[in-house]
């Protein structure tokens, strides 16, 4: 009797873990349509500003690279396709799905059109970087706070590289009142510049780890955004930094090396992220890397088996790909992100960023075994009459 008790108990307990959702998205360019200045320096977002803006034809003729110069030119980006871009992607975060306890945004531009995305989608809390970056590209990070989602505090750590890029964003959480979780937001510097500057992004995030699991070694770490980094980057900041002493690990590695997770759905997984077809390439650009104390199966955990390259039908299209064998033209065809169009006029045709989500989520038990007992009382023995 009393092991059926003790079954019935932990499954009471396993029906009850609790999750918490995390998304990692590139959006592309969520600008709002107002000239930003920032500390007295004007940003350079002229390309996302109407056609008339006060300034913008001056700023378009400095511009030295030839395509970009067409591009501010012939831009017309006004609020009502700021709108449009923001229906797109609430439809992408919430569509088919519930909103995500956790969403990190990576290219956006400033905490106004971050605050109009929040309100569309439903969140209360936010935090985003000030970086130095000279589009004025930022990364955010909206959540559900409440009782068992607690903001501790934040901080953002500049990446000194030679040209200003994105600050990283780290967001301490106490989940359930007992575990500590710290989320940094990552928009590392392009592939068009030296692999050495991804090296020093990956530096910056390991040594805060470090820091942070050496004030409290039961700290559990994820980091997430847009890494822009290759296979062949060399030096590779994933190998040579991040994966160092079993730091971090990636969780679309893990997920594929998952032996609980059916090998029909490894192989149903997206290729990548990112869509590159100049070489007709996958790149999963976007990531997910958690530290061993999310990995131990105890308490906080990430549940491996729910990471997802997120691309559902509506948010893709098909490109038709010119490959070549021997001497023979093959056309082969490509479900790949459908992309933004800055100078669409209708939301379908504006499309909605050139990167997949991801997703994955994090459970912890609830603390039910007291819960149980207090529960329980304890039966009241009959006195025996004398």
């Amino acid at each position: 009797m009393k092991m059926i008790a003790l079954l019935f108990l932990c499954l009471f307990i396993n029906a009850e873990a609790k999750t918490l959702q995390v998304m990692s998205y590139n959006v592309e360019n969520l600008f709002d349509a107002k000239h930003d200045v920032v500390n007295g320096k004007e940003k350079k977002d002229w390309t996302f500003l109407p056609k008339e803006a006060p300034g913008k034809k001056e700023a378009c003729r400095q511009e030295k690279n030839r395509h970009h110069k067409k591009e501010c030119f012939d831009s017309d980006w006004t609020d009502s396709k700021v709108e449009m871009k923001l229906s797109n992607i609430v439809d992408v975060v919430t569509k088919d799905r519930a909103l995500p306890d956790f969403l990190a945004l990576v290219e956006v531009e400033n905490a106004d059109v971050v605050e109009r995305l929040a309100k569309k989608l439903g969140y209360d809390n936010f935090e985003i970087t000030e970086s130095p970056d000279e589009r004025g590209i930022d990364v955010a990070l909206l959540y559900k706070a409440g009782k068992d989602l607690k903001k501790v505090s934040r901080a953002e750590h500049l990446v000194p590289v030679d040209y200003p890029t994105r600050n990283i964003l780290e967001v301490e959480f106490l989940i359930d009142n007992k575990y500590p979780l710290t989320v940094f937001v990552n928009h590392w510097p392009s592939l068009a510049n030296p692999d050495s500057w991804r090296v020093k992004a990956a530096d910056i995030l390991a040594n805060r780890t470090k820091e942070l699991l050496k004030a409290n070694p039961k700290m559990s770490v994820i980091a997430m955004g847009d890494f822009n980094t290759i296979d062949d980057n060399d030096p590779h900041p994933f190998k040579t930094v991040l994966y160092k002493d079993n730091l971090f690990a990636d969780l679309e590695q893990s997920f594929l090396a998952a032996k609980n997770v059916d090998e029909k759905l490894k192989k149903e997984k997206q290729p990548g992220t990112y869509y590159f077809a100049p070489k007709d390439q996958w790149n999963s650009l976007d990531h997910f890397f958690a530290n061993g104390e999310l990995l131990d199966g105890k308490d906080l955990d990430v549940d491996v088996a729910s990471f997802q390259i997120y691309a559902p039908k509506f948010m893709t299209h098909e490109l038709k790909k010119k490959t070549y064998d021997g001497e023979e033209k093959n056309i082969k065809i490509v479900i790949a992100p459908k992309r933004f169009e800055t100078e669409a006029s209708t939301k379908e045709a504006m499309g909605f960023s050139d990167h997949f989500p991801i997703v994955v989520n994090l459970t912890y038990p609830e603390a039910l075994v007291k819960k149980a007992k207090a529960e329980k009382k304890p039966e009241k023995k009959e006195k025996k009459k004398k």
